[in-house]
């Protein structure tokens, strides 16, 4: 299993976090908080990176013009892509426009690279997870990882026995909790608690005030960061 940590690249702290780290691990970034230098530096630093379409941001209601977005991702995509890039994941909007336009949509992201990654919400029904497997086997395929929102916690280890099937590699989106971890063997999972830990006070398993927090945020940040990267290698030792 590899952890990809997020949320690094919208970090007001990450300059300072780049400058004292020599190297990265697993990435994933999001194409809509991003800036292209940032991307560029941790490209630079990591091993493996997933691009987030920054779909889940326009959750809470967001007007866009949804195509016009889709293409100018689709362009990056066109001008970024690299052998360190697994995939990018597809715009699943369902719940603004509809999966009948979210398939349009991936059709405008699948005419520039064979690495978009569907994601499964439950409102398509278990029949199109299923396609879903078929129609990429040998390709990353996509969950979420909200508790009980598509998939209940007892339910993953099915849902991911049928992706194997086809030998299709599973992406858990925001899966950080440690009783799935130990016990479900994803292919990828990501997590972008290091910052909420961080955002709340805690550096090594530990409260600080809110006061030595906000006033050393920099120094709480790298360190919840490199805590975290410790936490990546091991669950990539325990599911090698």
């Amino acid at each position: 299993m590899k952890i990809f940590l997020s949320a690094l690249e919208a970090s007001p702290e990450f300059y300072f976090i780049d400058a004292k780290l020599k190297k990265y691990k697993y990435n994933l970034l999001s194409f809509y908080k991003m800036k292209q230098d940032v991307y560029e530096k941790i490209l630079n630093k990591c091993e493996l990176m997933l691009i987030d379409s920054g779909a889940h941001s326009f959750q809470k209601g967001a007007k866009a013009n949804w195509e016009e977005y889709t293409r100018k991702y689709a362009n990056w995509i066109k001008r970024n892509d690299n052998k360190k890039i697994l995939g990018f994941f597809e715009m699943d909007i369902d719940n603004i426009v509809g999966y009948d336009n979210v398939l349009k949509l991936r059709k405008i992201l699948e005419s520039v690279s064979n690495k978009i990654i569907p994601v499964w919400h439950k409102n398509r029904g278990i029949g199109e997870f299923k396609k879903m497997c078929e129609t990429n086997q040998n390709k990353i395929i996509a969950i979420t990882g909200f508790r009980n929102e598509d998939i209940k916690d007892e339910q993953y280890l099915i849902f991911l026995k049928y992706a194997k099937k086809y030998n299709c590699k599973v992406h858990c989106l925001g899966m950080t909790r440690k009783k799935i971890l130990e016990t479900v063997p994803f292919d990828f999972v990501d997590s972008s608690s290091w910052k909420q830990s961080a955002i709340f006070g805690r550096v090594a398993g530990k409260k600080v005030s809110k006061e030595f927090s906000k006033k050393h945020r920099n120094v709480v940040m790298l360190e919840s960061y490199r805590q975290a990267l410790e936490a990546v290698k091991k669950y990539e030792d325990k599911w090698v």
